[in-house]
């Protein structure tokens, strides 16, 4: 073996081995379901079905990293707990040894990054067996993996686009960073850049005949991350801007998310100024999870060497993107104001002992009761959201609840 395939060698098991944390036992048993289909990536099914699902639902498929199996991916994400509080189902496809010595996804060979073949068509061959066999919305399946597993997110997003509404990436790359084992390492270190015309133009081959939407992304990094540079993330985010037909010129941008420090977000939209690509930079974390673990119902997770509490679950916030935390309450108020209004009120339930964090829309001010559950704002010509995050008399907050209101003249 010469001293480049050394490399790589070193670098697969190492840096894609990074979430594979001591499997621990699930807070609830995983089905395992076979067979699903001719199987072409030798992958296994395992299911998560919270038990409580009384209409059409949907379905997280969920790609852990290297070493990791389901289980442990499931302990330390916290999707399950999610899952029976929000009503849907969890697919965590699984790695076997056979396939990959450290138990990654493939990412980064050509034989597994198209439909039709390989670990992909695996994995869709999974979601179709649980659409004929549960009660699963077809219109709202969604793709989430860390490391390894997002990489193969990525591909599953690209190759299958029809298939998902809206997906995820956590210290991941883009679609086609490499392909083949040769590029894995250079691709992680951050040294392929290319164009945002370019790394569309990969997806957009695989799919010549596809005219529908892509589905929208999130991202989570760690801003320091020595193992997956955060390059690879900024040219995801050239990828999907570019297939949504949008600009790599970011629209929103908030140095402190949820008052945490260490939480950056940047959002991309497109022409029609709807949020298409969010991109949440961990600060002072390398290439780890984030979790804000606790009991309360925006909390969850477990940390272990690679999985950090720091006051921030990113898999709550992935939850959220994807529309799937349902709202404690509605904020009432007028949903539909003329320019330059004032005194207009907005309000949530009372709870003694609490208190409420408000988040205005560029345009729109507080002009009484901040931190309260009855606000008075004014608000200039811009639409927007307003949002707020009760903190009960416990210390937990609870999900946030969002009201839009649309400035008309």
């Amino acid at each position: 073996m010469n001293l480049q395939k050394q490399k790589c060698r070193i670098w697969m098991p190492v840096a894609m081995a990074i979430f594979s944390i001591n499997i621990i036992s699930a807070q609830d048993e995983l089905l395992q379901i076979r067979p699903f289909g001719s199987n072409p990536g030798n992958l296994k099914l395992m299911f998560y079905d919270p038990g409580n699902i009384t209409e059409k639902s949907p379905l997280v498929v969920v790609l852990h990293g290297c070493t990791q199996m389901a289980k442990s991916c499931a302990e330390q994400s916290g999707w399950n707990k999610l899952a029976k509080l929000h009503q849907f189902y969890v697919l965590y496809p699984e790695q076997i040894v056979l396939n990959n010595p450290e138990n990654c996804f493939n990412w980064y060979r050509s034989a597994d990054q198209s439909r039709d073949k390989g670990e992909p068509a695996s994995i869709m061959q999974m979601i179709t067996h649980l659409k004929k066999n549960k009660s699963i919305d077809t219109t709202r399946i969604y793709v989430i993996g860390l490391s390894a597993g997002g990489a193969m997110s990525s591909i599953m997003m690209a190759v299958f686009p029809e298939v998902f509404d809206k997906g995820g990436v956590m210290a991941g790359g883009p679609y086609k960073a490499a392909e083949s084992v040769m590029k894995a390492g250079p691709s992680m270190m951050g040294m392929i850049s290319k164009s945002p015309e370019e790394w569309g133009n990969l997806v957009r081959k695989e799919n010549p005949n596809y005219k529908g939407p892509y589905p929208e992304l999130v991202i989570f990094h760690g801003g320091i991350d020595p193992i997956v540079i955060t390059n690879n993330s900024n040219q995801l985010i050239k990828q999907w801007v570019d297939i949504h037909q949008t600009d790599y010129e970011e629209d929103d941008h908030y140095v402190k998310f949820e008052n945490n420090e260490d939480i950056e977000v940047t959002i991309y939209k497109n022409k029609q100024k709807q949020e298409v690509v969010r991109y949440y930079r961990i600060n002072g974390i390398g290439h780890a999870l984030p979790l804000d673990t606790g009991n309360c119902t925006t909390q969850g997770g477990k940390t272990g060497m690679f999985a950090i509490n720091k006051g921030f679950h990113s898999t709550f916030w992935a939850a959220h993107f994807f529309g799937l935390i349902k709202q404690p309450y509605q904020i009432t108020g007028e949903t539909v104001v003329k320019p330059e209004s004032s005194g207009l009120t907005y309000s949530v339930p009372f709870h003694e002992g609490s208190t409420y964090y408000w988040n205005m829309a560029a345009g729109m001010w507080i002009t009484n009761g901040k931190q309260t559950h009855s606000i008075t704002t004014d608000v200039d010509q811009q639409s927007g959201y307003i949002e707020v995050t009760e903190t009960n008399a416990n210390g937990c907050r609870l999900e946030p609840c969002k009201l839009w209101v649309e400035v008309k003249k």
